[in-house]
């Protein structure tokens, strides 16, 4: 497999599924990952580097790059800037085939069982999401997000606005400068503006969906399983990673790694999945009371976000 490295800048307070997050990192063991933050964290993996730094250096190094000034004021915007790092720390990053980022608020499966060798052979862009974008390491490819074609990169990079440059325009780009780029959906992207742990793209099927669904990590892979109460019939399937964006998922496992994903949070799994479990987690009295602080975490949200997008 070609080298890879995975990018993750973060500065402030870590989510607390953290360590999770480290952990699905490290059974990746062919690839590296490069954390770049202001957090003590102390790592034994050798395929996961600490590098810390903060945010006002961080972005210091970013404006070394350009020949204007940068509007970078919190680590939110950083998602901007994202489709940069090739250019940016260009330095850091020589020795890979392929540079990349992700988020934290996630937890990975196998990733090679997904980004195989031919899908590294025959695309510069693998992935468009901003929770986790692979990209060819040479100098066109890492100076695409500057091409003409599409948004103006220098006008995303001198505002305050918060425009998804890594999620939205860069797939436009290299679509208008007919690049190759995989866009395959073989991950879980859950949808933070429902309780229910819900995929994104399971909700625009057309499909008839099971009833029920919770997600299991074990030991480095990436399951869903689904509960169909009609014919009373498990569905498992694999999958490269599961994103819960805006969503806390407090960690129960005490380094388990055997993990149940639900919305009580990370579980420990004990015993087998069966029907009773997917009951008690669908229906219960501290469901409805977490589902009420969720609700409340989402007005809030809501709230505070439309501020960095529009002001």
């Amino acid at each position: 497999m070609q080298k890879i490295v995975v990018i993750v800048p973060y500065f402030g307070p870590l989510p607390d599924n953290f360590n999770v997050f480290l952990k699905s990192c490290s059974k990746n063991e062919n690839i590296d990952f490069l954390i770049i933050t202001d957090n003590d964290i102390q790592v034994r993996h050798l395929n996961i580097e600490i590098r810390h730094m903060e945010f006002a250096e961080f972005k210091a190094k970013i404006q070394q790059a350009f020949d204007f000034p940068i509007t970078l004021k919190s680590p939110y915007k950083l998602c901007d800037y994202k489709p940069t790092y090739g250019k940016v720390l260009h330095d850091w990053i020589q020795e890979y085939d392929f540079w990349g980022y992700c988020d934290v608020d996630m937890i990975f499966g196998r990733i090679d069982h997904f980004v195989t060798d031919q899908i590294l052979q025959d695309y510069d862009q693998i992935y468009h999401h901003g929770h986790f974008t692979l990209y060819r390491n040479n100098d066109i490819n890492n100076n695409r997000f500057m091409a003409d074609q599409g948004l103006d990169y220098q006008k995303v990079f001198t505002s305050n606005r918060i425009y998804f440059f890594d999620e939205q325009i860069m797939p436009q780009k290299f679509d208008l400068l007919q690049a190759p780029r995989y866009a395959g959906k073989d991950f879980i992207d859950i949808n933070p503006w429902r309780f229910r742990l819900m995929d994104v793209f399971e909700e625009n099927s057309q499909l008839l969906k099971p009833q029920t669904t919770l997600f299991e990590w074990d030991n480095g892979r990436l399951f869903k399983w689904m509960f169909d109460k009609k014919t009373g019939k498990f569905i498992k399937t694999e999958h490269l990673y599961i994103h819960f964006q805006k969503r806390e998922m407090l960690d129960y496992t005490n380094d388990n790694n055997h993990i149940l994903i639900t919305t009580k949070g990370l579980l420990p799994r004990q015993g087998d999945l069966g029907k009773r479990l997917f009951l008690e987690l669908d229906n219960n009295r501290f469901f409805r009371d977490i589902k009420k602080q969720w609700e409340k975490q989402r007005f809030i949200f809501n709230r505070r976000i439309k501020r960095y997008l529009f002001k």
